[in-house]
């Protein structure tokens, strides 16, 4: 029967946590044992980005592993020291890299009674039939925090996790002298993935592997995969087979040593399997998972006689150390032929013990043995002093008590029979006696699943039959966790304990007299989840022999003292994703578009006048028009004018257009002082999970032509302008202090420049978003600039998980150009007294001219609203700087070409009657915009009668702005006469 365990603790305790973690006592039903749990107040995330990528089809084993390096691990320790990388189970060849996920599990530890009685593998004071384990079974997910590690095998590595400093939670032992031994195993983490029947664990060669573990920040395609970790546990014990025992040897041990007949000879008795308090000698396993549900490739390692014991006391005989099933005493140890079963292996169930021995003389003795199964009569026929019967292998001691979601643990093996024939059922298998081998641990971290459904087995196996000899006992099923913080569907899951193997059960094998013990059962598995699955946890059935008296009837099985394991412990959708012992998951702290846990990042202009100016979300085309997640993000400002003196502000350029026409494109101006434009930006993020620390990074570029443009990226100094001298913080994004603030930035302004932001989300289920502006300021080169000309820069902002940033926002800068137009007409001549177009050569002299000059404000871009009233995006003239110049010298440069040169004061136009002299103050020479004054120079003197003149539009405070700024004035015009050499 399955076992079940309510919600109502977590409920309980809800509102209430004020430590880390919380542990609280739930009752097993039908056990008399707690169940321990760690609830934890919240979820920690990983400070550096994991590394999630898309999965695609899992096949075979992903994960790697390792051996520690060192001793002990201390709870709060913020390193671990790589050992050996093990390959030799299946384990993947993936190094360890800055952000991957790492899971520490303690395998074996604890201590048992290991004295020759009745009580030999009872723990520290819990009674018979139970061990203490010590921390074997702990486990939790750290991060490796240490920077700039790719693909390492070996060697330190820094590491956070949960407890006290940012540290480990548990503690950690690896001493095989004291049966302590713990592994360190890379955890794949996955965007996507689609479960395969090839996805396994590698096995457990006593040193690494066992554990397949996974951790999914979206949808697992279930694929309707078949997923195996059996036979990856806990070893069975070997095939020791011996026609002879030392005299001190007595069918009443619970242990003796592998080394009792001597160097160079096999061991009596059978070997006790392998469990959560250490592991014998010689112990049997499989090698080959190609049909991973039938493992084969049967190995075992015993070297007859050359072997210490693995357990205290020594690996031979009924005992059974913790979980693991002990080994068959033999009745008559003087010949070690009367062969008892093992005793099956136990996880959340018992482990069954082995059968009885083999009894002589049936024929003889059918009064003493009426009933097969029932072998408890005294001895007979001289053959032994002691003739208890049952002394097959005790089934190994569950693990009820420590189950839960904090502790996980892989299937005890079956302890191996007695054998002294080596016998095989069928014949050749080799290792028949060999006790089962147990399930391995499917650790699965998801969010949501999709697909067909996919069935786990987690079972344990069958050790090989012999014919006349003792069976082994059965390994018990494995652990299967399986937690989301959402609910997910669509998955069984199998961690069954096997059946105890059979012995002397072949068709020839028709009489009492070829009775054998059979194997205990292996006992039921644990499974525990935070969304209901189909279970099955059985514990195994015993192992039979034949039951027949002799003719030609066919043999009967019978258990012939062999007992089943019990099933195991299932926490069926009672756990919370929350109370995994560790950092968060995928699922609840990885970082992309519409995962759980998913950040937000806008980036664009900021626009601190826009009247519906959101600061978080308007982001689009400068305007704030545009969507979010618009990626023609830009902003518009002009290059400034050089300054008013020596050059004037704007610099007018030649223009040979005639007739109304303005044509400005391709002009060219030269600055002789660098330009410089700093431009607002403001970036928005939300990351919505709590205590987590997110480095984000902007990134600016210059505008590649001209050459020698640069950037810098520069923090707001909290007044509406840059501060790019910003030192503060500590470059880390991971301590306390560095939270909501800029990364030290002392780097020189460059062609690419970049900042980095750390955030931080607060210990809250929303996070806290941050609206940061910072400032990209560009610098140009001194030079000439094209008019019109469009120089772009961008700015662009991005986090440590890859979330998508389509918000690159570009900077428009514009050099700008004022260009000034040119009409004439002859209106008089003095050669014919008619008005005449001027001919080719030029005019008569002392003919009238009458020109009109324009002159516009002209830029490409501007804006919408309240934008196109801020003076930063356009090219405006400085205060009295509007200045044209005309130079009526006689050559074909000039406006002046035509008239030979000025000779007398510029006049009123004819068009305009009654206008004083140019120049004067009651006359502007026809300017549309009042205030204009003109001086005259060259030619030999000044006034009207100079050759050349310069007019200062509007006056002193005259400023020319583009079309669309209300009240001002974006155009003028200057006509006026002149009368010609």
């Amino acid at each position: 029967m399955s076992r079940r365990v309510s919600r109502f603790a977590k409920r309980a305790i809800a509102g209430v946590l004020t430590l880390a973690q919380v542990y609280v006592l739930l009752p097993v039903p039908q056990r008399e044992a707690h169940v321990q749990y760690a609830f934890a107040a919240s979820v920690t995330c990983p400070t550096q980005n994991g590394n999630f990528v898309a999965g695609g089809t899992l096949s075979s084993t992903t994960n790697s592993y390792w051996q520690p390096g060192a001793g002990t691990l201390a709870s709060g320790s913020t390193t671990i020291t790589l050992g050996t990388q093990d390959t030799g189970g299946g384990g993947a060849l993936t190094g360890v890299s800055t952000g991957d996920e790492l899971l520490i599990m303690q395998m074996q530890d604890g201590s048992f009674n290991s004295t020759n009685t009745s009580a030999y593998g009872d723990g520290t004071g819990t009674g018979h039939g139970s061990t203490s384990i010590g921390n074997a079974g702990l486990y939790e997910y750290v991060s490796v925090s240490q920077t700039g590690l790719s693909g390492v095998t070996s060697g330190s590595v820094g590491i956070q996790g949960i407890g006290a400093g940012g540290g480990l939670l548990n503690s950690y032992y690896e001493n095989t002298a004291s049966n302590q031994r713990y592994q360190i195993v890379r955890v794949p983490q996955y965007t996507t993935a689609t479960l395969s029947g090839n996805f396994k664990a590698a096995y457990w060669d006593g040193k690494t592997g066992g554990v397949a573990a996974l951790d999914m920040a979206s949808t697992l395609n279930l694929g309707g995969a078949s997923v195996y970790a059996t036979g990856d546990g806990f070893r069975g014990g070997a095939l020791a087979y011996a026609s002879t025992t030392p005299a001190a040897v007595l069918n009443t041990d619970y242990r003796d040593s592998v080394q009792m007949n001597g160097a160079g000879s096999q061991p009596g008795f059978g070997t006790k399997g392998e469990g959560v308090n250490g592991s014998p000698s010689a112990v049997y396993y499989y090698s080959t998972f190609t049909t991973p549900s039938a493992p084969s490739g049967a190995s075992q390692n015993i070297t007859p006689g050359a072997n210490t014991d693995g357990y205290p006391n020594g690996d031979m005989g009924m005992g059974a150390p913790g979980n693991a099933g002990g080994g068959g005493t033999d009745e008559n140890p003087s010949a070690n032929d009367q062969n008892t079963g093992g005793g099956g292996g136990a996880n959340g169930g018992d482990g069954g013990k082995g059968g009885y021995p083999w009894t002589p003389s049936y024929s003889g003795n059918t009064s003493l043995y009426a009933l097969p199964g029932v072998h408890t009569a005294p001895g007979t026929g001289g053959y032994s002093a002691f003739n208890s019967g049952d002394i097959g292998g005790r089934g190994g001691a569950n693990l009820s008590s420590y189950v839960g979601v904090n502790r996980v643990f892989m299937g005890g093996g079956g302890g191996a029979g007695s054998n002294n024939n080596h016998s095989e059922n069928p014949s050749g298998n080799t290792f028949g006696s060999a006790g089962g081998v147990g399930g391995g641990i499917i650790l699965l971290r998801l969010a949501d699943t999709s697909g067909s459904a996919a069935t786990l087995y987690a079972n344990g196996t069958t050790g090989q039959a012999p014919d006349n000899d003792g069976g082994g006992g059965g390994g018990a099923g494995g652990s299967v966790v399986i937690t989301s913080p959402q609910a997910f569907s669509g998955i069984t899951v199998n961690v069954n304990g096997t059946a105890g193997t059979t012995a002397a059960a072949t068709a020839s094998d028709n009489t009492y007299a070829i009775q054998h013990g059979p194997g205990g059962g292996g006992g039921g598995g644990v499974v525990v989840t935070t969304s209901s699955v189909t279970v099955s946890d059985a514990g195994g059935a015993a192992g039979t022999t034949t039951t027949n008296t002799g003719g030609s009837s066919p043999p009967q099985p019978d258990n012939y003292g062999a007992v089943a394991g019990s099933s195991g412990v299932v926490l069926n959708g009672t756990v919370t994703s929350d109370q995994v012992p560790g950092l968060g998951s995928g699922a609840q702290c990885y970082s992309s578009g519409g995962l759980v846990g998913s950040a937000t990042l806008y980036n664009g202009p900021y626009d601190s006048g826009e009247a519906t100016y959101l600061g978080s979300d308007e982001t689009g085309s400068y305007d704030g028009t545009q969507s979010a997640t618009n990626n023609n993000d830009f902003t518009a400002r002009a290059i400034a004018f050089p300054t008013p003196s020596p050059q004037p502000s704007p610099q007018l350029i030649d223009n040979s257009a005639t007739g109304s026409a303005l044509n400005p494109v391709g002009n060219t101006f030269t600055l002789a002082s660098a330009p410089s434009n700093s431009i607002e930006h403001l970036f928005y993020y939300n990351y919505a999970q709590k205590n987590k620390y997110h480095v984000i990074t902007v990134k600016a570029v210059a505008p590649i032509l001209p050459a020698q443009w640069s950037v810098q990226v520069c923090p707001d100094n909290g007044s509406n302008a840059p501060n790019c001298s910003y030192n503060t913080g500590t470059g880390a994004c991971a301590a306390v202090g560095d939270e909501n603030k800029w990364e030290s930035n002392v780097s020189a302004a460059a062609s690419t420049n970049t900042m980095t932001y750390c955030y931080f989300s607060q210990n809250n289920s929303a996070g806290v978003p941050q609206a940061v502006k910072y400032w990209t300021v560009y610098t140009g080169p001194t030079g000439t600039y094209t008019a019109f000309s469009r120089y772009d820069g961008y700015a662009d902002v991005t986090d440590d998980q890859g979330t998508p940033a389509e918000n690159k926002t570009h900077d428009e800068l514009y050099a700008g150009f004022i260009p000034v137009g040119k009409t004439y007409s002859v209106v008089t001549s003095n050669c014919k007294g008619t008005l005449q177009s001027p001919p080719a050569s030029g005019v008569c002299p002392g003919g009238t001219v009458q020109y009109t000059l324009n002159y516009a404000n002209i830029v490409a871009g501007g804006g919408i609203g309240t934008e196109g009233q801020v003076t930063s995006l356009f090219p405006i003239s400085g205060a009295g700087t509007l200045k044209i110049t005309d130079d009526g010298t006689a050559n074909g440069s000039n406006w002046a070409t035509y008239t030979n040169g000025l000779t007398e004061a510029l006049s009123a136009p004819v068009s305009i009657a009654n206008q004083a002299t140019c120049g004067s103050t009651a006359g502007h020479c026809g300017d549309s915009t009042t205030g204009t004054t003109c001086t005259y120079t060259g030619g030999g003197g000044t006034g009207p009668g100079a050759t050349k003149f310069v007019c200062t539009i509007g006056g002193a405070a005259f400023r020319l702005y583009p079309a669309g700024f209300t009240s001002q004035t974006s155009s003028g015009s200057l006509s006026f006469a002149a009368k010609v050499k």
